[in-house]
């Protein structure tokens, strides 16, 4: 039983990594705006919502930015996944099939 999936010889575990990784980088985005756009008091109570003090009244930029930062990170790791070339196991595997079909 292979681990390699019928389109296009990829593996289904980078799939699912890939995935994962798309999603995890969705949900950073959206939080890393939600940070920049609504002011302080405003954000739910999972993000660190501040009700009191000057900066209730103002956006976390700090935390937007790093957000973001991880976002894009997750983004590219999604896109190594799925484009990396194959590895050195993948090409051996493929040696004998070639072979023995000459």
């Amino acid at each position: 039983m292979s681990s390699v999936s019928e389109s296009g010889g990829r593996s289904s575990g980078k799939m699912i990594i890939a995935v994962v990784l798309g999603v995890v980088a969705l949900v950073f985005l959206i939080v890393g705006v939600m940070y920049l756009i609504e002011p302080a008091h405003s954000l739910p109570a999972i993000l660190g919502q501040v009700t009191t003090g000057t900066r209730a009244g103002k956006p976390r930029y700090i935390r937007g930015a790093g957000s973001l930062v991880v976002a894009v990170l997750c983004l590219i790791g999604a896109w190594f996944t799925v484009k990396g070339g194959k590895s050195s196991g993948d090409v051996s595997a493929s040696e004998p099939a070639a072979t023995a079909s000459k």
